[in-house]
């Protein structure tokens, strides 16, 4: 597979892709991964105050410096919907990987915070909610076959992605939010508002709900060098 057509699928997907032989593709595989998702808040005012090709400029703008944040740190965005994206971390190690999800998530909100001060001032701010779960998912190819044809959409599916888009879905005011068990092993590397137990729509029993707050000064320099990476890459 090479050319255009290498950038319209993401890089986990093209990996499996060419390492298929003929043929159907193989079925998911249980995973642990990390899942970020990460959404524009107010996006529907946005739309309004601003002409659509300008809006879709904003969200390329900043969706840029994300998928190369993301990358940096390990993962990969697998989607991009409207004005929100989800990237995952698919390591061979759960905490290696909630880690690395949690510096992309503090670096996003650092690099949006960046992009603000330069914004042209024909728009607000942006503010991005983000929320973050890490455990066993099932990864690879959603087959869809249908009378027109087939089409393959690598997806990870199960209740470790409901919880992480319901917590970016719950998220406010640039909020990085995620679970106590994700938080527990992060442990050390940043600081926590425990929310509570929170009801999640779909998703069965309460949640225990925590907020990333204040990070500690290893996580901060994590960060910054993250930063200086994307500044000078």
């Amino acid at each position: 597979m090479s050319g255009a057509w290498t950038k319209l699928i993401p890089e986990n997907a093209r990996a499996l892709v060419e390492s298929l032989p003929d043929g159907d593709p193989p079925r998911k595989r249980p995973r642990d991964v990390a899942a970020l998702f990460v959404d524009i808040e107010s996006c529907t005012r946005l739309c309004e105050d601003l002409p659509a090709v300008e809006m879709n400029e904003v969200i390329e703008r900043y969706f840029s410096v994300y998928l190369d944040v993301v990358r940096r740190a390990g993962g990969e965005v697998t989607e991009v919907l409207g004005d929100g994206l989800l990237a995952l971390f698919e390591g061979s190690d759960l905490e290696g990987n909630a880690q690395a999800a949690f510096q992309a998530a503090l670096e996003i909100e650092a690099r949006t915070r960046r992009l603000n001060d330069r914004r042209h001032r024909r728009h607000d701010p942006i503010t991005v909610n983000i929320g973050l779960n890490a455990g066993r998912a099932l990864v690879g190819l959603t087959r869809l076959r249908g009378r027109s044809g087939e089409r393959w959409v690598y997806t990870a599916t199960g209740s470790v992605m409901n919880v992480a888009a319901r917590l970016c879905a719950l998220a406010t005011g640039g909020q990085i939010l995620t679970t106590r068990a994700v938080a527990d092993g992060l442990a050390g590397a940043c600081d926590f508002r425990t929310l509570g137990p929170r009801s999640l729509k779909n998703v069965t029993g309460p949640v225990e709900v925590v907020e990333i707050r204040l990070v500690k000064h290893d996580a901060r320099q994590g960060a910054e060098r993250m930063t200086r990476r994307s500044r000078d890459g």
